[in-house]
């Protein structure tokens, strides 16, 4: 073979496995990319919803609170600069729209050339009444970074380790080739003792004559034995003959002439079952391709599955607070409709007729006397009690109950009662409404298949549904106690059921409450996503496996071409029935039926093993070298055992034994370069898991910085221009979104309010909270002048529905500008500083009142003070007395006190705020805020 035939033959092996190992690792590639690409779409879709429905809720809470303190929708000013305000600062959104009760557009903003956005409509309700919708839409956030970067990634990966799969073939080659070369080396040549045997009749073996005879045959058979002998060896190597240069040469110094022996005898066995060896090879890569796709297919439904197990959680949750808010919403309800109807009640004529007319808004009432006798009303009577007895002990003790109750047969109403005062003694009072006529209020129309509500009582029949055309076509069974997260198919939709139990007014089991979603939208396009990805996976499946096909194929032509030699070899009659046979075996078993015809002839000459141990040797010490080569491609610790084996190799004094331990180290090496792949497989996911941790760290990252924006920008900025007076106002959050707050604003031509508030804990609901609380303040004040009476006000709104527990400490004052007198409320805030005209510097004094939201019927005492003019009033929060230094010592009040006594009398305002927060700073020495930093200074001019 020439030097060009060579290189092309390596060439041709190392092709032949790169295109293998490609073709596998690309195939696992694009399964993974298209898993991957689904979870993102499905995640940026999920964030612009929620998005959305966290900036309608917002909004809609703030024109809900208007309503309340009775101020319309259509008269609130400036809606639509608002709308076009919030737009501005969260970039994300790009519509935004508030419409009355009759669909009027009261407000609208929308941002020009915007991509497709999800959209969410926010019903506003004030109890259950209805006042408008607001409906917001927001685009889906830009990732970074494209699927071509990342295909550009996978395939950085995935060139590796066909390169390697190609360096192993080439030296599989190579190796075959040094086998080649070692034949041709052989036959260079003829050998000196293949001599025929004496030709001519047999003497008599008593004369000398024969005696002679007798030593040649004997010397002739040696030398066709070592004939023999060599031949096996011989074709032995002819299998590695691929371009037949060896044949020819063979020939001409007669080796290929000599037949087996006629004592031996090949039957072959009958397997005309039996599958190729070549035919077996491509399944088992197949079943290798299949093993490998389902494993990953597997992986990934987990994975799917886990993700699914969290968003039940989600659902689950949501609902929980819907039926919460709901049960709270209409309890309320009837609450008040009973408080309303307690004045009317008269039971002189008698308690059946104590309510002179019906109530239309509620579908049941009765009244049960001290002696717990129940007279219906309104509505009908049934057999079992509205209130079990423990409620009833509480209500007539002078408690309240609401919540829910299963009567008779599929009667279930939401409940309320109360104790009211007849005849000198305690009766309750009971309303109750029918669950089927509550949920009118959430679908009045009773037509919306999309999103629809059920409720089974505790035997599992059917109370209450927005659907019950939808739930007749499904027919579902549903048992009460289980909770639920499931999809259904409905025609052609695909419906999302969550379920989950509720209890009633005396805690046992009240229900199960069921809501149908309509998701088509988000899980057909997954759906399609995931059966491409299947075809796709199956088509180069089905590519890749022809392709190595065709390898092997023509990768074992060589191989059977010396089978067919070896049945040359094997003489007429024995090549006749290897092809008869040929059909009935694979190359294997060809092989071991062409060696046993040699089996006899085996014994080696004493000359040729010398040179068959000095090429082993050869081979061997080529192997470990290549070995050695191609363990440098692999890290250290690896590198080093491999060597180590190879090493203990070379020492080893059984010469037999070195293609053996080669054969371990090889298979050592396969080990280790498998263990390398898988790595580089997990490397591959956590890349995926890290690319949607990194997509949803942005996206929180940047609603942080829309609230950081939203709050600072809700502030004051502009200082009232009214020579009376000035005033300067600092916030520094500790965070992206803080707590503390301050506000100002004229109550009328003479006086000012102002007040500064710290809310407990830090971030985001401390941030929602601080919003509520100063919507609260400054809508409050304007109606209520008297400052202990409006903190009292705010602080019943608060704590009314406070479930996180979250308060404020908070100062506020009111100044009259005429004469300098200062109202004021301390609710558990730091004592303000004042610094009278001389520059001396006092505290004010304290009234002694808790912070707000705390608990709800909590009086406040208001103090007031006469201001003279070129009085200051220094406001802060405990930011900066509580700020630390690396030593941890604490700020503390008395270095603020120092610090402002050693001010001026007259010193500006910004100056002393400045002069406040660079002492505050340099006493941190670096160390990270531990609260928001916010003050506010006021000096009374007169």
């Amino acid at each position: 073979m020439s030097i060009d035939q060579g290189i092309r033959a390596r060439l041709r092996d190392a092709a032949g496995g790169f295109l293998i190992v490609l073709v596998a690792a690309g195939l696992a590639s694009g399964i993974l990319l298209g898993r991957l690409q689904g979870t993102v779409a499905s995640a940026v879709q999920e964030q612009s919803r929620d998005l959305a429905t966290s900036v309608g809720r917002a909004l809609g809470r703030q024109f809900v609170r208007a309503n309340q303190l009775g101020v319309p929708l259509d008269a609130i000013p400036a809606i639509s600069r608002s709308l076009k305000g919030t737009l501005e600062h969260v970039p994300q959104l790009t519509r935004i729209m508030l419409t009355d009760v009759d669909g009027k557009v009261l407000g609208f903003a929308q941002r020009p050339g915007a991509a497709t956005s999800a959209s969410v409509s926010t019903e506003l309700k004030v109890g259950s009444r209805r006042i408008g919708t607001l409906e917001v839409e927001a685009a889906p956030p830009v990732l970074n970074g494209s699927h071509a970067t990342l295909l550009t990634g996978m395939l950085w990966l995935i060139l590796p380790l066909a390169v390697l799969g190609g360096l192993c073939t080439a030296l599989y080659g190579a190796r075959i080739q040094q086998h080649r070369r070692a034949l041709l080396a052989l036959l260079e040549h003829a050998p000196d003792d293949l001599v025929p045997p004496v030709p001519g009749p047999r003497p008599d073996p008593q004369d000398i004559l024969g005696q002679a005879w007798d030593g040649l045959q004997a010397m002739a058979t040696d030398v066709a034995q070592q004939r023999a002998d060599l031949t096996h060896q011989v074709e032995s190597l002819l299998a590695v003959d691929f371009d037949g240069r060896a044949r020819p040469r063979l020939a001409a110094l007669g080796v290929l002439s000599p037949g087996p022996s006629p004592s031996v005898e090949i039957v072959p066995p009958d397997r005309s079952r039996r599958l190729s060896l070549r035919l077996r090879l491509t399944l088992i890569i197949a079943l290798g391709f299949a093993l490998v796709i389902g494993s990953l297919s597997g992986l990934q439904a987990l994975r799917e599955h886990l993700l699914r197990q969290q968003a039940a959680n989600l659902g689950l949750q949501d609902q929980s607070a819907l039926w919460t808010q709901f049960l709270v919403s209409q309890t309320r309800d009837i609450s008040g409709r009973l408080h309303a109807l307690t004045p009317r009640l008269d039971v002189s004529d008698g308690p059946s007729k104590a309510l002179p007319g019906p109530e239309p808004s509620l579908d049941y009432l009765a009244l049960v006397d001290p002696n717990r006798q129940v007279y219906v009303l309104q509505g009908t009577a049934t057999e079992t009690a509205p209130l079990d007895a423990g409620t009833l002990d509480n209500v007539l003790a002078g408690g309240k109950a609401r919540g829910l109750r299963n009567l008779d047969g599929n009667l279930t109403m939401l409940l309320a009662a109360q104790p009211v005062q007849l005849q000198g003694g305690t009766w309750v009072l009971i309303g109750g409404r029918t669950l089927e006529r509550a949920a009118e209020q959430i679908d009045p129309l009773r037509d919306d298949e999309s999103y629809s509500i059920h409720f089974l009582n505790s035997r599992g029949r059917l109370v209450a549904s927005t659907g019950h055309g939808q739930w007749s076509r499904l027919g579902l069974s549903l048992t009460v106690q289980d909770v639920q997260y499931r999809t259904l198919e409905d025609r052609d939709k695909v419906l999302l059921l969550t379920a989950t139990p509720v209890t009633s007014i005396s805690g046992s089991a009240g229900g199960l409450l069921v809501t149908l979603k309509d998701v088509t939208t988000l899980m057909k396009p997954s759906l399609t996503l995931g059966q491409l990805a299947l075809l796709l996976a199956a088509g180069l499946a089905i590519l890749g496996l022809v392709l190595i096909h065709r390898i092997i194929w023509r990768s074992f032509r060589p191989l059977q071409d010396s089978l067919e030699t070896l049945d040359e070899l094997s003489g007429p009659q024995d090549a006749a029935a290897a092809r008869s046979g040929a059909g009935r075996q694979d190359e294997i078993e060809r092989l071991g039926r062409s060696i046993a015809a040699f089996r006899h002839k085996t014994l080696q000459l004493a000359r040729d093993q010398s040179q068959q141990a000095r090429v082993r040797r050869l081979h061997e010490t080529v192997m470990a070298g290549e070995l050695r080569a191609l363990a440098e491609s692999m890290d250290s610790i690896s590198r080093q055992e491999v060597q180590a084996l190879i090493d203990r190799q070379n020492h080893s004094a059984d010469d037999g034994d070195g293609l053996r331990r080669l054969a371990e180290v090889m298979g050592d090496l396969r080990r280790r370069l498998v263990e390398q792949y898988q790595r580089l497989s997990d490397m591959v996911i956590e890349l995926r898991d890290a690319l949607i941790t990194k997509t949803k760290l942005a996206g929180l990252q940047q609603e942080l910085q829309i609230a950081s924006a939203v709050q600072l920008s809700i502030l004051p900025r502009t200082m009232p221009d009214d020579p009376r007076m000035e005033i300067d106002c600092r916030i520094f959050p500790a965070r992206d979104v803080g707590g503390d707050f301050y506000d100002f604003y004229m109550l009328d031509e003479h006086h000012l309010g102002f007040v500064i508030a710290d809310v407990s804990g830090k971030g985001i609901p401390a941030a929602l909270f601080m919003a509520i609380s100063r919507t609260l303040l400054k809508s409050t004040a304007r109606f209520v002048r008297r400052p202990a009476d409006c903190v009292q006000r705010v602080n019943a709104l608060l704590a009314a529905e406070n479930e996180q527990m979250l308060f404020v400490t908070l100062f506020y004052a009111t100044l009259d500008l005429r004469d300098g007198r200062l109202d004021y409320v301390n609710a558990g805030h730091h004592v303000p500083w004042l610094i009278d005209a001389q520059g001396e510097l006092s505290a004010l004094a304290p009234t002694h009142g808790i912070a707000v939201g705390i608990e709800e019927d909590m009086p406040y005492t208001q103090k007031t003070l006469y201001l003279r003019p070129g009085d200051l009033l220094y406001l802060y929060t405990d930011g900066i007395t509580e700020a630390f230094n690396p030593a941890g010592q604490v700020f503390g009040e008395e270095r603020l006190a120092g610090l402002l006594r050693a001010q001026p009398a007259n010193v500006p305002l910004d100056v002393l705020t400045d002069a406040v927060i660079a002492d505050v700073r340099a006493f941190e020495d670096g160390t990270d805020p531990t609260d928001d930093v916010t003050s506010l200074c006021l000096r009374y001019r007169g």
